[in-house]
């Protein structure tokens, strides 16, 4: 399984020969990278086999980038306005939506999901949300890859929780860029979950096989 960082919280997933891409089409919000014109237009050239994204808020879904994939890409597209109920399946790989609660009170009303994408390896994609809403729900096997906003890597007690998964790798996403860091968060969460041999932090654009 290749997993590639395109923006702010989205990356590319090809797992088991099919591509998926995940809150990869965003813009600019404060410190919060957007998606490389480079790389929109690459994506453009060839069209991962389905896009998913979280919830609507522009550093995960850009409407006038998702615009193309609507009209003449013609390719299939999960987010906050369907709601699927239960699994698509694109080729081996079966992606589930699944309603949970964006992290922060102020958030309550907004329409979210988490992803449980299961091939050859199992990968839950949270967006903004919770791992811990997903290990209540026992019809979902523990994730082998993690991917998460830094918000469950930069304290202890955050943390713990992200370890009783025994997820193999997790990829943590949504740290602003080095520039705007203002509160130190990629230092927090090399401090507090460093020692975890499967912590990936990664850049805009760094691909690696897990």
């Amino acid at each position: 399984m290749e997993i590639q960082r395109i923006a702010n919280a989205g990356v590319l997933l090809r797992l088991d020969g099919v591509s998926i891409l995940l809150d990869g089409l965003c813009d600019r919000v404060d410190g919060y990278l957007p998606t490389p014109p480079h790389i929109v237009e690459q994506l453009l050239d060839a069209p991962p086999d389905l896009l998913a994204f979280t919830h609507c808020h522009a550093d995960h879904c850009s409407q006038a980038l998702l615009l193309p994939y609507q009209t003449y890409k013609r390719r299939p597209i999960l987010g906050p306005a369907s709601l699927p109920a239960g699994q698509v399946r694109v080729g081996d790989v079966g992606i589930t939506a699944v309603e949970t609660r964006h992290l922060g009170k102020a958030e309550l009303g907004l329409v979210h999901m988490s992803y449980v994408i299961e091939g050859s390896k199992t990968v839950w994609f949270m967006g903004d949300a919770s791992p811990m809403q997903l290990k209540k729900l026992e019809k979902f096997p523990r994730p082998d890859v993690l991917i998460a906003p830094y918000a469950y890597a930069n304290t202890v007690l955050s943390w713990a929780q992200v370890m009783a998964l025994s997820p193999k790798t997790v990829v943590i996403v949504h740290l602003p860029e080095k520039e705007q860091d203002f509160f130190d968060l990629r230092h927090q969460v090399e401090e507090t979950a460093g020692t975890f041999a499967g912590l990936w932090l990664p850049e805009i654009e760094e691909c690696k096989n897990v």
